[in-house]
């Protein structure tokens, strides 16, 4: 079928033209802004070649044919439309309008970047990624078993493999997450009783139960009681084998065609430089890369995913029983990366997301990012009476940022803290590396104050919350890793200084909302942000402010909230 949009994807190389134009830093590229009933404002982007290597493409088509680029993407208005496998287009029953949209872009092979994801949609995002998976898988492996009956036939017409078998890697945080997906292709392969899922029984066993007591005095906020829903454990990863019959869990990653895992999970097996027992062979021919929840891989260790990105598409050290003439010539000449469709879903839009994507992502395919102007930003939701101020740093690169960010708030906002004796100040800090800069500057310097972090023991906490809540110290230095695994209620805190603003915008309304107002006095929340904080910036105060804040030359802004 030569409208199919998989056929269209892997059966072609590319031009040398193309292959140039993937590999400049950065790419030349054509955009299109877009416009759709359900997901809102689209921006398309795709390789665009100059006018001359295009004549080239076309004198060089004569005698073969390359890929296509991609075209504008178009919302198909039935599921028929979408060209899925047979076996699994007669399963899909009511699909929604949104969940088209969605479709109509990820089958398409986009990148597609959405972060708008919540608690209302995640079951149908994870319904549309995971029917791409499977659709993505049945029909390599269609196209596998016929060629497998040819007894003669055109060697480039046999190349149908990569240099190793598996071909969808999921990524997500919780045991529970993967739980999730798995039941929901077991759901999409067998509405019939024949179908099998092999050690069903083990991985009901194994991804289940291990859930969090959660405290009935003191309830913790809602979004914290829907992440960590279920099994929370992070250090896991599955390999699952389709076949028409069966779903096979626990294959072997060389026996698998799709791996679902934490990035924890995945670093444990890639290992370390020198290290003896590593294996990365099974990510050198990964065609669809999915993120889910992927601002909760912030809250976990970023650095795992950054070392898992590393090692795709890199010479496999052994063949794993691959017969290299049945591997496509795109593969073998280390063109895979071009080829990999990546799909990223999180609640919200940030800078080391969005780097993966513009730095790590070079498919042919284009892509399409999700990009809605955000009217207010959660700042709507603090009702206490209380007067922000934004304190503007003009930095040149990220480097110098985290310098003169140090630098600004010793010499500005700590001199002014001491200055007034208050007390009851939480000092908010996102990253763990400038948390330890902070609390070595504030002991050399013999402020009082304490400490609660990730790693701070369960007494030490209870203490530190005690001498703060009765003015015992002045600064409580508060991790936000221990916040988003915690959510503990800190009591007595009068005044915010947040060092960086928070990575998830919910936890600013949240902390400017547990302010004490017993007295009636106005309290301050302090803020510091820089172009770098663009992202995190425009989730709490909205898109236009953030617009006006970032290029307008006052140096301090301030809201005023509760009045």
């Amino acid at each position: 079928m030569e409208d199919d949009p998989f056929l269209a994807r892997y059966t072609y190389d590319l031009s040398p033209e193309l292959i140039t134009c993937l590999n400049d830093k950065p790419p030349l590229e054509e955009e299109t802004v877009l416009e759709w009933p359900e997901l809102g404002k689209l921006i398309f982007k795709k390789p665009k070649l100059t006018l001359v290597e295009d004549r080239r493409v076309k004198a060089l088509e004569e005698t073969r044919p390359f890929a296509k680029l991609p075209e504008v993407p178009v919302v198909v208005d039935s599921v028929k439309k979408l060209v899925l496998h047979k076996q699994l287009a007669s399963n899909l029953k009511n699909v929604t309008k949104f969940q088209l949209e969605l479709l109509s872009i990820i089958t398409k092979y986009h990148d597609f970047s959405y972060t708008e994801r919540n608690f209302d949609n995640a079951e149908e995002l994870r319904y549309c990624y995971c029917i791409h998976a499977i659709n993505h898988v049945l029909k390599s492996r269609d196209i596998v078993v016929e060629n497998n009956d040819k007894q003669d036939g055109d060697e480039d017409e046999l190349r149908d493999q990569g240099l190793t078998r598996p071909k969808v890697l999921i990524l997500v945080p919780f045991k529970d997450s993967a739980y999730r997906i798995i039941n929901m292709m077991i759901s999409l392969l067998s509405p019939k009783e024949n179908f099998n899922v092999v050690h069903k029984n083990r991985f009901v066993e194994e991804f289940t139960g291990g859930e969090l007591t959660l405290p009935r005095k003191n309830p913790k906020p809602e979004d914290f009681e829907k992440t960590f829903v279920g099994n929370v454990d992070d250090a896991f990863r599955i390999g699952m084998a389709v076949t028409k019959s069966s779903l096979k869990l626990y294959e072997n990653f060389y026996n698998s065609d799709i791996i679902i895992a934490s990035p924890l999970g995945l670093r444990m097996i890639i290992g370390a430089e020198g290290e003896s027992s590593r294996d990365y062979d099974f990510l050198s021919s990964v065609e669809v890369l999915m993120f889910d929840q992927s601002e909760i891989f912030l809250m976990q260790n970023w650095d795992h995913v950054l070392h898992i990105m590393n090692h795709f598409h890199l010479q496999p050290k052994e063949a794993h029983g691959t017969d290299l003439q049945r591997v496509r010539n795109w593969s073998i000449n280390g063109l895979s990366k071009h080829y990999r469709q990546t799909i990223l879903f999180s609640s919200c839009k940030l800078p080391n997301l969005m780097a993966i994507l513009k730095n790590r992502c070079t498919s042919y395919g284009g892509s399409v990012s999700v990009v809605n102007p955000i009217v207010t930003g959660t700042i709507s939701h603090v009702v206490c009476s209380l007067k922000q101020f934004y304190h503007k740093l003009n930095s040149k690169t990220p480097t110098e940022s985290i310098k003169q960010r140090f630098e600004y708030f010793i010499n500005k906002i700590l001199t002014q803290l001491q200055a007034s004796s208050e007390k009851h100040v939480l000092v908010y800090v996102p990253s763990y590396f400038d948390f330890v800069c902070i609390r070595n500057y504030l002991k050399t310097e013999d402020y009082s104050f304490v400490q609660i972090s990730e790693y701070t023991k369960p007494g030490k906490v209870a203490r530190a919350r005690d001498l703060f809540y009765h003015g015992e110290c002045q600064i409580l230095l508060y991790s936000e890793r221990f916040h988003f695994y915690n959510r503990t209620k800190i009591r007595g805190i009068e005044n915010i200084i947040f060092y960086q603003l928070p990575t998830i915008a919910g936890f600013y309304s949240e902390l400017c909302n547990s302010i004490i107002d017993n007295d009636g006095c106005t309290r301050n929340i302090t803020a510091l942000y820089s172009h770098y904080d663009a992202c995190v910036l425009t989730s709490i105060v909205g898109t236009q402010r953030a617009k006006y804040m970032l290029t307008s030359e006052q140096k301090i802004h301030m809201f005023h909230s509760g009045t």
